[in-house]
């Protein structure tokens, strides 16, 4: 058996640690490969070919188009075509203007990737598999860092993406983008360019066509610098969730010190900004989760931002914003 190229066998051995340090897939899971047609997704998708194998790991691929560009369709069927070369079932799916719309207000680049993922989950359930694997790679971690940056983002932004988040894997985020470009191309893979990842438009792009390569300048190795620091970060988030997840239902419960007050002053967490309604304490919009709001204020400022966050989740709503937490903060305790 032919042994296969060096390259390919560094991108899956990336991808083989940050599977292993994240638990998942289990022997007989299916992994549905979200792939572009681009030389990063292309590079997943062969490297985890390369181990599905040995692990029992049951492997198929899910495209989407955008229908935002000409030559989209046929990125698309090009996956398609790969997917059928090498023995895999795939998935194409096309979005309407419909799908886009409804996600208007998250930005082009945010409807964009709602819809995608909206069309990307029902896929992989029809194709019987547990998990979803994208191609991101330590570049696009370190470009999300910087954006994350100029948004003015707390330690949890700089943690920047997960190799596990929930049923989504990205098990390229310790490779770098120059690696999966040389798998391809070791491979004997033609990789499809989507042309407006080249446009000046988007920050993300401005960011990855000059700051990086400026940052790279000045610092050599600036990219994995900011890659350790989104793993520091997230590191550090790992451990304050154990703290947070207490004093939650501490403060759920009434009181940091777990004595409810005889008439608290509840904050209820709301799905925008908080408003103030009737006369008395100041409150919320109505919810399910209420929070103590002598025992919020009790708490150190960075710890109590992070259970309201952490109680707006547990509660299935939208995670407010840091301008919306620090209104939550600001009210009356008494």
């Amino acid at each position: 058996m032919t042994r296969a190229p060096a390259e390919l066998r560094l991108v899956a051995d990336r991808a083989a640690k940050a599977l292993a340090a994240a638990g998942v897939p289990a022997a007989g899971d299916g992994v549905a490969v979200a792939v572009s047609g681009g030389a990063d997704s292309l590079a997943l998708l062969h490297a985890l070919r390369a181990l599905a194998g040995p692990r029992g790991w049951r492997l198929a691929v899910v495209t989407v188009d955008h229908g935002l560009r000409p030559g989209s369709a046929a990125d698309a069927a090009f996956v398609a075509d790969h997917a059928k070369a090498i023995g895999l079932p795939a998935r194409v799916r096309t979005l309407a203007p419909a799908d886009l719309d409804q996600h208007r207000k998250a930005g082009p680049e945010g409807a964009a990737r709602a819809a995608r993922y909206g069309a990307l989950w029902p896929a992989a359930d029809e194709l019987g598999c547990r998990w979803l694997a994208t191609g991101h790679t330590l570049d696009d971690q370190a470009e999300t860092v910087l954006l994350q940056l100029l948004r003015g983002a707390g330690p949890d932004g700089l943690a920047g993406m997960a190799v596990r988040g929930g049923r989504l894997l990205r098990p390229l985020l310790g490779a770098r983008r120059a690696e999966t470009r040389a798998c391809c191309a070791a491979i004997g893979l033609e990789w499809r360019e989507d042309p407006t990842n080249a446009g000046d438009g988007p920050l993300r792009n401005r960011v990855r066509q000059r700051l990086l390569p400026l940052l790279e300048e000045l610092r050599p190795g600036a990219t994995r610098a900011l890659a350790r620091t989104a793993a520091l970060a997230a590191d550090e988030r790992d451990w304050l969730d154990q703290l947070v997840a207490a004093t939650l239902a501490a403060t759920l419960a009434g009181g940091v010190d777990g004595q409810a007050p005889s008439d608290p002053p509840w904050a209820t967490l709301p799905d925008g900004a908080p408003t103030t309604r009737g006369a008395g304490p100041a409150r919320l919009d109505a919810g399910p989760a209420r929070l103590d709001a002598q025992a919020l204020a009790a708490l150190p400022v960075a710890l109590a931002r992070r259970v309201v966050r952490a109680a707006a989740r547990q509660a299935g709503r939208p995670v407010p914003d840091a301008a919306a937490t620090d209104r939550i903060l600001g009210l009356p305790a008494d």
